[in-house]
């Protein structure tokens, strides 16, 4: 077969038709749900992104105002020490050094701070605490005291009024060195001290590590996995997110190596608002401007040079490229997901072509063998009819070797009081002859009184024998009536038990076997008496022909009782035989099973039985047996 062919067998008139109703249809589908799916996938892996960025923000902004609390609330502390007041009141040496030993202890216990200084109105550093970078905290000499009055903290110090305070940009704080050594960068917090008269006496300053700071961001950025950046109010970086270059621009002019010149357009957009969140071609920004010189917890404002501002500016970047791979990740999964449905799609339309294939080929053939079926059929169907005339015919004779058996009965039953009762009408006969022959040759009394006697007892014998025979002839005319009819009336089943097992005394007579009866005075019953009579009879001698064994001397037990809860009464006939087994126990009531086959058994008996129990009386036919343990069968029928 060419590849030509097998293509187009391939793709056969099913396949087409189901490529165009239900693989275009759902390609359609697929497009549009993969659509959507990629926009709800890319947002559900950006809503934790988005989230962490902004946590990570919200933290950089708390670790900012507690750094910056913790530092003016320092520099109120000291500049509020009474010992302040008595060097201003006399400048001796005695309270110089208990100065000095006081900004030591405090130094000793805050290694956040590079400097504590005193400069007075001069600017005349007049004491000084130098932190080392071996951690220990030294009072400069006299000689290294240095005049800080042009600089310009110390020029916007002064300017303020009592309890206001200054805070300079972060800065770097040059140190002897290389240039890579110059990466200390410091925050100059300043406030005027006033002696009690109000003369001006100087300002306190202290020099705070800014690396304390940028430290404590980082580790925030760390922990949420969002770099954060910190830059000043001229875009220059304090702390960058990407390592860089110019990532310690604070330290460069302005202008150079700054998020400004680096992202000039998302600089223009984070001058715009005070905090929030945009998207642009560097990524999506998350922002919140910090402004270090707001009013402090009393309502005072912390000043600072009208040209600058100095607001910071705190920053994090989800940028372009993370962003880039995020997609392409969703992307490709979606994709690879709507390719796998696609490809499940074709399996299942192809499948489906197939199995029309399949059904039409199945549907010829079917409309090929419907006229073999219906031959077939009319064939069976005649039979059917035959088995069933047969069936009948079996059934009917079975039913007519019953009614033999009956009429044996009665036969039997009649030919005993028949006997009897000749054989008094006989002797009666004798004895009138020997009368009349007494009275020609003479009639003595005592040959007259004989004669009355036994006159007597004859007439007694044939009245007792001619009642028998009307009690059997009716009890037969009765069983016979009923055996001919499925009439149903009220009668009294203990009675009809009695007429049944008169059929069977003479065959009792003739075996060893016992027949018991444990039944109530009487059961009124509404019902079929025919039918219930043929089943007794044929469980009866049932269990006569199968339960012994020959020379077995056994009994079979006839159990009638009242049911009054179930409104029913149960019938049982049981024998103390050699009991069935599971094989034969399961058959016993399918017709033309019999376990005497060629012995005279028809094996119509026990399916008679069960059919009457169940059409006719509306009965339940139960038995139970176990080889060696006997046999019992239960009827189970209601009162009316």
């Amino acid at each position: 077969m060419t590849v030509r062919a097998r293509l187009h067998r391939a793709l056969s008139r099913p396949v087409q038709r189901n490529l165009l109703l239900l693989l275009l249809p759902w390609s359609l589908l697929l497009v549009l749900l993969a659509g959507l799916l990629y926009e709800r996938l890319l947002d559900a892996r950006l809503a934790p992104l988005l989230r962490d960025q902004q946590n990570s923000l919200n933290e950089g902004l708390g670790v900012l105002n507690r750094h910056l609390t913790l530092l003016r609330g320092n520099l109120m502390f000291l500049a509020q020490q009474p010992l302040l007041e008595q060097v201003f009141a006399e400048p001796d040496p005695e309270n110089l050094r208990s100065l000095s030993r006081l900004f030591l202890e405090f130094s000793a216990s805050a290694p956040q701070y590079d400097q504590i200084r005193w400069l007075d109105e001069r600017g005349q550093e007049r004491v000084r605490v130098d932190f080392s970078e071996a951690g220990e905290a030294r009072l400069a000499p006299p000689s290294a005291l240095q005049n800080k009055a042009a600089r310009y903290y110390f020029v916007e110090a002064m300017a303020l009024g009592k309890g206001d305070f200054y805070l300079s940009r972060l800065d770097p704080n040059p140190q002897p060195g290389p240039r890579e050594a110059l990466a200390n960068p410091t925050l100059r917090a300043a406030t005027p001290l006033f002696a009690a008269s109000g003369r001006a006496r100087g300002v306190l300053v202290l020099n705070y590590r800014g690396q304390h700071l940028l430290a404590r961001l980082d580790e925030v950025s760390r922990l949420y996995g969002r770099r954060l950046s910190l830059v000043d109010h001229q875009g220059r970086w304090m702390l960058a997110a990407e390592r860089q270059p110019d990532s310690k621009g604070f330290m460069g002019e302005p202008g150079l190596g700054t998020l400004a010149s680096r992202y000039p357009a998302s600089w223009a957009q984070l001058q715009l608002q005070v905090a929030g969140q945009f998207s642009d071609a560097a990524g999506i920004w998350s922002f919140s401007r910090f402004d270090p010189y707001e009013r402090d917890e009393r309502g005072s404002r912390v000043s600072t040079t009208a040209a600058q501002p100095q607001r910071w500016l705190l920053v994090s970047l989800l940028s372009r490229d993370s962003l880039q791979a995020l997609r392409f990740k969703t992307l490709w999964q979606v994709l690879s997901l709507a390719g796998v449905m696609l490809i499940v799609g074709l399996l299942v339309v192809l499948r489906l072509a197939r199995a029309e294939q399949q059904r039409d080929q199945a549907r010829q053939g079917l409309e090929r063998r419907s006229q073999e079926l219906a031959d077939s059929n009319l064939e069976l169907q005649s039979m059917l009819e035959r088995l069933k005339r047969t069936q009948r015919a079996l059934v009917q004779a079975e039913k007519l070797s019953s009614l033999g058996m009956l009429v044996a009965g009665v036969a039997h039953e009649l030919n005993t009081p028949i006997g009897a009762a000749s054989m008094a009408a006989s002797a009666l006969h004798n004895s009138g002859e020997q009368v009349r022959q007494g009275l020609r040759e003479g009639l003595q009394r005592a040959t007259l009184e004989r004669f009355l006697q036994r006159n007597e007892e004859g007439l007694t014998l044939v009245l007792a024998n001619l009642a028998r025979m009307a009690q059997l002839t009716k009890a037969f005319k009765q069983l016979a009536s009923d055996r001919a009819s499925t009439e149903r009336r009220v009668f009294d089943l203990v009675e009809l038990v009695q007429e049944v097992l008169l059929v069977f005394t003479p065959r009792l007579k003739s075996t060893p076997h016992e027949m018991r009866l444990e039944m109530p005075e009487a059961l009124p019953l509404d019902s079929y008496p025919g039918p219930l009579g043929q089943m007794l009879q044929n469980l009866i001698d049932n269990a006569l022909i199968h339960a012994f064994e020959e020379g077995q001397h056994g009994w079979v037990k006839v159990r009638v009782q009242a049911d009054p809860l179930r409104h029913a009464c149960v019938i049982e006939v049981e024998d103390n035989g050699c009991g069935m087994c599971e094989e034969v126990l399961a058959q016993i009531f399918d017709p033309f099973f019999t376990t005497r086959r060629g012995q005279g058994g028809t094996g119509l008996g026990l399916h008679i039985t069960h059919q009457l129990a169940v059409e006719i009386l509306g009965a339940d036919l139960q038995v139970r047996s176990m080889p060696g343990q006997g046999t019992c069968f239960c009827l189970r029928l209601p009162m009316a």
